[in-house]
């Protein structure tokens, strides 16, 4: 021990520096050193510094990490779970919407491209428009409106040519392929048979100008606002001149009518076929375009 003060006492007591004490201690011998009560409480202070920040550091680093696995867990599972379809004509089904899609195994929201899928449906010529929205965390909301058959339209000159295509024609002129899987309770429409100039290039996807379509509309939904008891189906719909309309209903009667009030020509027809009904008698050919005394001709 007295080696020790002999040391301490080229220092200043109390107000020596911590660098004086470390320089004081080097000079000690290994033994002394060990055994110093200043180093080992120096010791003892770093080791109780250095747990608190392991414990304050450990959990830290803890929680850490598990948020980083759980964000990545989250990512991977966050898959469609739910998928809500609504068709406003009710013609295609959520199973053929999906299809369309090319959505066969689930898909995980953080890849999912909900305009591409928009994009998708609406390249589909039967599809008018489609809304897509994906609400977290797992449910896709699929939006469509179908194109509604109004007549299926061919050219006229295919009996000639060979070329019998038919296209279906929504209210609005666009055409679009006849497809038994979507349309079935639409098969039953009439057949337009078009004139050349009706239409720049018969495809699908073409427009038929608004002049054009406009009386082949008009006649339809006139016809649609009675039951087939009082007009019968109507099977064929030309339009030789831009005035003048033939139809061919069901059963070969064959109506001649103008492309102006079709709804007070449907009326005449209808009550020229009641009259029909009730003398049993079968019109060959009528003429409803007179408002006064429309001609008949009817089969022997």
């Amino acid at each position: 021990m007295k080696k020790r003060n002999k040391y301490r006492a080229h220092f200043d007591g109390e107000h020596a520096s911590s660098a004086n004490v470390k320089l004081l201690e080097a000079a000690l011998s290994l033994k002394h050193r060990f055994f110093s009560m200043v180093a080992l409480r120096r010791g003892l202070r770093r080791l109780r510094r250095w747990t608190i920040i392991l414990l304050i550091a450990l959990p830290l680093l803890a929680a850490l990490i598990w948020g980083c696995m759980t964000a990545v867990e989250k990512a991977y599972s966050l898959s469609i779970d739910k998928v809500t379809f609504d068709a406003r004509q009710k013609l295609i089904s959520k199973e053929q919407a999906m299809q369309i899609l090319g959505i066969e195994e689930s898909i995980n929201m953080t890849s999912l491209d909900t305009g591409a899928m928009k994009a998708k449906l609406e390249e589909h010529l039967c599809i008018e428009s489609a809304h897509i929205r994906a609400e977290l965390p797992d449910t896709l909301h699929i939006e469509i409106n179908e194109r509604i058959p109004v007549v299926y339209v061919e050219q006229e000159s295919g009996a000639e040519t060979g070329n019998r295509v038919r296209f279906f024609m929504d209210p609005s002129g666009h055409l679009f392929p006849v497809m038994p899987e979507f349309h079935r309770n639409f098969m039953g429409v009439p057949v337009w048979y078009l004139q050349p100039g009706d239409v720049s290039e018969f495809k699908a996807g073409a427009v038929i100008d608004e002049e054009k379509r406009r009386p082949i509309t008009e006649l339809v939904s006139a016809a649609n606002m009675y039951s087939l008891v009082e007009i019968p189906a109507i099977r064929e719909i030309f339009r030789p001149k831009e005035w003048k309309i033939i139809v061919t209903l069901e059963g070969s009667t064959e109506v001649l009518m103008q492309v102006y009030d079709l709804k007070g020509q449907m009326e005449r027809l209808a009550m020229i076929l009641e009259h029909c009904r009730a003398t049993h008698r079968r019109a060959r050919s009528i003429n409803v375009v007179p408002r006064l005394n429309p001609t008949v001709i009817y089969a022997q």
